[in-house]
């Protein structure tokens, strides 16, 4: 890209330019067009500390001559003096100053990326400004439910992108964020499932399954089945259980329990054919199914929710953002 200087030889002898966001591996460069022929042309152009000097003969009018300056991402100006005979006679002398910016190239890190369902957003990492982002929705089947391209305008750092389509029927998101010339795309599912089911009931104070229990399992069973068939070939489809405990005990002791509930119906699930990554977490006290006073004995608070989703259960989902554990 060509960026014109003002100068006030610019009208009648002489035109300028420069690279004005040089990118990656590229050098900025100074350009010179002189409007009517030159007999004689002198640049010496000075970049941090670097010179870099241009001695031509016999230029004629509107031919570009390009001065290429040294590539130091520290350096972003430059003076250069020029002196132009023309072979009319006339010498015209001038210091011209530059300033120009370096391109980062676009990317995303997706290593923190979140989702959520109320604000309809998906916050990544970008390196970059990001001035626009294409956005195609996949429902069930990849059909295509909404494609749209909104103006961002913000980056680098953290670049929320919106929601297109109803988050309720959203499977995937196909995104391509664009910086000028430079673009990076990603994908990502904010796609969850609750799955419906009979809660296991745990005794008090155990982790252990009870014969009389596992009939609830096998129905859970067979629905993740079903969800993967459906979903398992556009989103890697994982299986996330929130262990949960009544209030008897201290908080960090029910803590734990939950958490050894979540793992007690993992490994069920795997001992019985369920193939797909498990992630668990036990949220002790804090998710009752019957709200209840500190120290009261009630089984149906002694349970695990079940979710489904290519990411971690976004914001809105219910359940609270935490550090899943891989089982």
């Amino acid at each position: 890209m060509l960026f014109l200087l003002a100068t006030s030889a610019l009208a009648q002898d002489l035109d300028f330019g420069i690279t004005p966001s040089p990118g990656p591996k590229e050098n900025p460069a100074f350009f010179l067009t002189p409007t009517r022929d030159v007999k004689t042309l002198f640049v010496d152009c000075n970049a941090g500390g670097k010179q870099v000097k241009l001695e031509k003969t016999s230029i004629k009018a509107m031919n570009k001559v390009t001065i290429t300056l040294p590539r130091n991402e520290r350096v972003t100006t430059a003076s250069c003096f020029v002196r132009a005979g023309f072979v009319d006679g006339d010498v015209v002398e001038m210091d011209v100053p530059l300033e120009w910016q370096y391109s980062v190239a676009l990317s995303v890190d997706l290593g923190k990326a979140s989702a959520d369902l109320e604000a309809k957003t998906v916050t990544v990492s970008a390196t970059a400004r990001v001035d626009e982002a294409e956005i195609i929705a996949y429902g069930a089947g990849k059909e295509i439910i909404d494609k749209r391209v909104v103006s961002l305008g913000t980056g680098p750092g953290e670049v929320s992108v919106p929601f297109v389509g109803d988050p309720a029927d959203v499977v995937l998101l196909d995104v391509t964020l664009k910086s000028g010339g430079s673009w990076s795309g990603f994908t990502y599912s904010p796609w969850f499932l609750d799955i419906p089911h009979d809660d296991v009931l745990f005794a008090s104070d155990s982790d252990v399954i009870a014969a009389d229990q596992e009939w609830k399992l096998v129905k859970v069973l067979e629905q993740l089945n079903e969800v993967v068939a459906k979903y398992g070939s556009m989103v890697p489809v994982k299986l996330y259980i929130a262990g949960c405990t009544d209030t008897v005990g201290d908080a960090g002791h029910n803590s734990e329990l939950s958490a050894r509930r979540a793992r007690s119906i993992g490994r069920w699930l795997k001992s019985h054919g369920y193939s797909g990554p498990i992630f668990t977490h036990g949220f002790g006290e804090s998710l009752l199914a019957v709200q209840t006073g500190d120290g009261e004995d009630n089984i149906l608070n002694r349970r695990a929710l079940y979710l489904v989703g290519a990411n971690p259960p976004p914001a809105g989902s219910g359940i609270p953002r935490v550090g899943w554990s891989p089982l």
